[in-house]
């Protein structure tokens, strides 16, 4: 009997040798040859089931481990697969040859190589933990269970196997059974802060609050001055409702560290839940003088007050302490003066806005949203000339931002300076891209300035562009149309337009007394009266040039006296006409 089972083992070991071999002769060899074939026939297979050569089988195996030091992957499972054929009972080479499939992503066949390994030595750990890893790569979960029990029987208290355990468990949504092995390797290393945390985490998963609290209480019984452990249990308190031993732990926390901001963050949030608005300033406000809380967590805060206080003013004044707050813990970052900025901007503080505006430039100059919102500003107060600084300096951080070039060159504008307004809308207008609202704005002011030079060519081809861009926009269709009825051509063209304008946005006097010029000059003098009656009813009426210009309509219509009444109104309003005093003086138009 004993000589029966030992020729049936004998067996056994040659037809794994002879799988083995075909099977590597697979993987090595697929490029010199698709389908080896190999039998136990072999010479060289026979050679190594009647005699192994000790040395020759070393030489195999020390010039595969050099190979693959080397990272020569290829002569290393080459000669991995040498000692195979050498010695099929020996489990290293296929231990080997599976560790440098597994590390080269090829699974399957780090699988089969190592599976075979461990069948010929099952209590080998190091075999065994590829074995397991190799199944929890390739999803094999449940095996790679049962492979890290096995494990941790050769050695319990391993902890980076009940973490491999539990990971499993986890991939196999076993929550509780990932639980009960953290539990495992408490026994074994004691309190631990990351193994309260997985289990907290498991738990909330499954929706048990009372079992995660439990866990992060036994971390702070553990360790009771641990701020990380202190603020996690406050916020499962907070979650759970329970407020009074949420402000308990926290209090905990202030006790160890005075200055924690998380836990100022939680008490603002828990005395807001409950009404008290001015405990809840209080924290926010210790929060935000805190160093250890970082500046971009209080600027989301302070753009939740953005939107509050658009809408409740309530809490304007704990806003704008909050941003000097702020600044003080922060006075060389841009951010706080640049949100102070939009708040005194968007309530109407001017100046205050452009302090600030100004102050975050100079502390960080790489936003241009900040250089743009300056410029905007100046243009409303007037300062065009610091438009135009601002202008030009921002150009030579930002050189193809066209809005540099559109505020530069209407400030030129209001100064007269109408060649340099032209140069710099000429050159702003090639860095816009994909805009055709701002183009529009372009061309609209260059036909302003090429008119204001009597360039008539180039001003009527800028408006007739803009007009392309934006066939609606009001100031280009008025401001066309009045330029063209000055110079009395192409009257039925601004007709058209001041059609369309009046339609666009009614009762708007200007735009009324622009047509109203427009039919004066066509001579058509009845339909221009009745425009300026509209205008002078829509609040034309204390514009010296509109009532002008109604007093202008009604002498061609021959009604003199009437026509002398509204120039006299007109002188009184402030008109500034050469002619006004003397057709008051002479009765009579004059052009």
């Amino acid at each position: 009997m004993v000589k029966v089972a030992s020729e049936v083992l004998e067996q056994n070991k040659h037809m794994r040798l002879i799988i083995i071999l075909f099977l590597s002769f697979l993987i090595v060899e697929a490029k010199a040859q698709q389908h080896p074939f190999y039998s136990a026939d072999d010479p060289i297979i026979q050679k190594a089931l009647n005699v192994v050569d000790p040395v020759e089988y070393q030489n195999f195996y020390f010039q595969g481990l050099k190979y693959k030091i080397l990272g020569d992957n290829e002569k290393a499972l080459e000669a991995f697969k040498n000692c195979i054929r050498l010695d099929g009972g020996e489990p290293s080479p296929m231990y080997e040859s599976a560790l440098i499939y597994f590390e080269s992503g090829q699974l399957d066949e780090a699988l089969f190589f190592i599976e075979s390994a461990c069948e010929i030595d099952k209590n080998n750990k190091w075999f065994q933990q590829l074995l397991a890893t190799t199944y929890l790569e390739i999803g094999k979960y449940s095996k790679a269970v049962t492979a890290f029990k096995k494990l941790l029987e050769l050695e319990p208290g391993n902890e980076d196997w009940h973490f491999e355990l539990a990971s499993a468990y986890l991939m196999m949504n076993q929550g509780k059974n990932a639980i009960k092995v953290y539990d495992d390797l408490e026994k074994y290393i004691g309190p631990y802060s990351m193994l309260y945390q997985q289990k907290k985490r498991i738990y909330m998963e499954i929706g048990d609050k009372p079992s995660a609290i439990a866990e992060i209480e036994k971390w702070v019984e553990s360790e009771p001055r641990n701020i990380d452990a202190l603020n996690e249990l406050a916020e499962l308190y907070l979650l759970s409702g329970k407020q009074e031993k949420a402000i308990s732990t926290l209090e905990k926390v202030l006790k160890v560290n005075p200055n924690d901001s998380r836990a100022f963050i939680i008490l603002s949030d828990l005395y807001r839940n409950n009404n008290q608005a001015d405990k809840s300033f209080e924290y926010t406000k210790k929060a935000f003088a805190s160093q250890e809380l970082n500046i971009d967590t209080k600027m989301r805060t302070l753009l939740t007050y953005y939107d509050f206080t658009n809408e409740d003013t309530s809490l304007l004044s704990q806003t704008y302490e909050l941003i000097e707050v702020l600044k003080q813990a922060h006075p060389k970052d841009a951010k706080p003066f640049t949100i102070a900025g939009d708040f005194y901007y968007r309530d109407g503080k001017i100046d205050q806005a452009q302090t600030n505006f100004r102050k975050a430039v100079e502390l960080d100059a790489s936003r241009y949203p900040i250089w743009q919102q300056l410029m905007i500003i100046a243009f409303d107060k007037k300062e065009y000339e610091e438009v135009i600084q601002l202008g030009l300096a921002s150009q030579e951080l930002f050189p193809s931002q066209p809005t540099s070039y559109y505020f530069s060159g209407i400030a030129y504008l209001q100064q007269k300076k109408h060649s340099s307004a032209i140069d710099q809308l000429n050159t702003g207008k090639l860095m816009v891209i994909a805009n055709d609202n701002l183009l529009a704005q372009f061309y609209a002011s260059l036909g302003d300035a090429y008119n204001a030079i009597e360039n008539y060519k180039d001003s009527d081809n800028s408006y007739e562009k803009s007009l392309e861009l934006s066939a609606e926009n009001t100031y280009v269709l008025n401001n066309y149309s009045y330029y063209l009825s000055l110079r009395q051509t192409k009257l039925d063209r601004a007709k058209e337009m001041m059609s369309l304008c009046v339609k666009i946005e009614p009762n708007q006097p200007s735009y009324e007394d622009t047509y109203a010029w427009v039919f004066y000059q066509k001579k058509e003098y009845k339909d221009a009266l009745i425009w300026l009656e509209k205008a002078l009813k829509n609040g034309g009426d204390s514009s010296a040039t509109i009532v002008e210009h109604y007093g202008d309509a009604l002498f061609q219509l021959n009604r003199t006296e009437e026509a002398l009444e509204q120039w006299i109104k007109a002188k009184e309003l402030g008109s500034e006409s050469e002619l006004i005093d003397k057709k008051i003086e002479d009765k009579t138009l004059y052009e």
